[in-house]
């Protein structure tokens, strides 16, 4: 609302107030003086004054659109009583003709309007109003800006601007100094990282992989390194097995196999330019049939009923010959089989490469240490001072007549004579 609009009611019943007081009120005789300081405008000093002091307290006690018409009416007669008082003392009733033709000179209505208008001008520039007295659409906001500095707390509602459109209901983004939050999906059309990226769940990829791209190739060899430490002896073994069932369920289709263009196998047949066959290097054979004799690296001779290893000559069944060792394995007589050598030379058998049991050549059998069942037995000439295990024997190496056959040990060191000869 413009305040010229608001003051000039004001005014003009200040105007009529006046006129009025000065025909009804000063009608008793007047000076000249007064006169002539009315003409000189010693009536606008006064108003002046009057209006400062009276306006200034009324602007900061009340507010202008609020004050009810009859405060506006009490402003008013306090005016008149201001006036009255500064000129009831001199005037007179002559006066009235004088002033009327005064006030017929003189532009009071502007004069006053102006002074006013300037008084109050200066009280808005300096005066303080009270909250909420200034409505909205009284404020002239052509040319008002505001910086972004200015603007601090609060929650901006339905915020946009050239780059940026909230149309959330809810906090989705949240700005730290070490990070950046956001509350849920994240879409954006393209996205680069510089630097680190950790994923703390599942990457689902819908789209492909750049094949030419550092990562794809750390794959493929990450890939390819597992998949070689991998391939142990039991993985091929497993394949081997699944193989060979499928060459026992399924076979192998070898109808036809051809060499420079020339068939190799054509269903049972080999190729006629195949002309040698003597096979110097041959893999796996799981059924091998023959009708004659077979030597294996010069070292196994295989023929009718016999084998021999390092010789071509078997005299038994089975024939290993070391240099001039030969062991033999073969039937001696019905239901009896026979392992040895029928030379004259001894045969030790053993375990962990130690010497267990020796077959001398004269039919006798040594064996150092023997346990039947739990109980060790040893031998030796003098009486064992050793700690040994209960029930363990040792037999004696030097009978005589009155000695013992032997010693038992009954625990710990201590041995005791069994076996007395007489």
């Amino acid at each position: 609302m413009d305040i010229n609009q608001q003051l000039q009611p004001i005014v003009a019943t200040l105007i009529d107030g006046i006129k009025v007081s000065l025909e009804e009120e000063v009608r008793n005789t007047i000076t000249q003086e007064i006169v002539n300081k009315v003409a000189s405008a010693e009536l606008s000093t006064i108003i002046d004054e009057v209006i400062k002091e009276q306006l200034s307290v009324r602007l900061l006690k009340y507010n202008v659109e609020a004050t009810t018409q009859t405060q506006l009416n009490n402003l008013v007669k306090n005016l008149t009583v201001q006036i009255e008082s500064g000129l009831a003392s001199a005037a007179n009733k002559q006066i009235t003709e004088d002033i009327s033709k005064k006030l017929a000179q003189i532009d009071i209505n502007g004069a006053i309007g102006n002074l006013v208008e300037k008084k109050l001008g200066a009280l808005v520039e300096l005066g303080n109003f009270p909250q909420c007295s200034i409505h909205h659409t009284s404020v002239n906001f052509k040319d008002f800006k505001i910086s972004g500095t200015q603007v601090k707390g609060g929650i901006v509602e339905n915020f946009s601007s050239t780059g940026i459109e909230d149309r959330a209901t809810k906090v989705t983004l949240t700005l730290l100094d070490c990070a950046s939050v956001f509350e849920n999906t994240v879409i954006v059309p393209r996205l680069e990282v510089k630097g680190n990226l950790t994923v703390d769940g599942t990457i689902t990829l819908k789209g492909d992989i750049a094949t030419d791209s550092p990562a794809f190739a750390t794959i493929i060899a990450h890939s390819t390194n597992q998949v070689k430490q991998n391939l142990n002896e039991e993985l091929f073994q497993g394949f081997s097995a699944t193989i060979h069932k499928n060459l026992v369920e399924q076979g192998v289709d070898l109808d036809r196999i051809t060499q420079g263009g020339r068939e190799v196998i054509k269903g049972p047949q080999l190729g006629y330019h195949i002309v040698d066959s003597n096979l110097q290097r041959l893999g796996i054979v799981k059924d091998r049939q023959t009708a004659g004799e077979n030597l294996l690296s010069d070292t196994l001779y295989v023929t009718t009923k016999r084998v021999g290893v390092n010789t071509v000559d078997p005299s038994a069944v089975f024939v290993v010959w070391d240099e001039e060792v030969e062991m033999i394995v073969a039937k001696r007589k019905q239901d009896t089989g026979y392992v040895g050598t029928t030379r004259h030379q001894r045969v030790i058998l053993g375990s962990n490469n130690k010497e267990n049991i020796t077959l001398n050549t004269n039919g006798t059998v040594e064996i150092d240490q023997l346990s039947i069942g739990n109980v060790p037995m040893s031998s030796a000439s003098v009486t064992p001072n050793y700690e040994g295990i209960t029930g363990q024997i040792v037999w004696n190496e030097s009978p005589s007549l009155g000695g013992c056959v032997g010693w038992i040990c009954l625990g710990s060191t201590r041995w005791a004579k069994f076996g007395q000869i007489e």
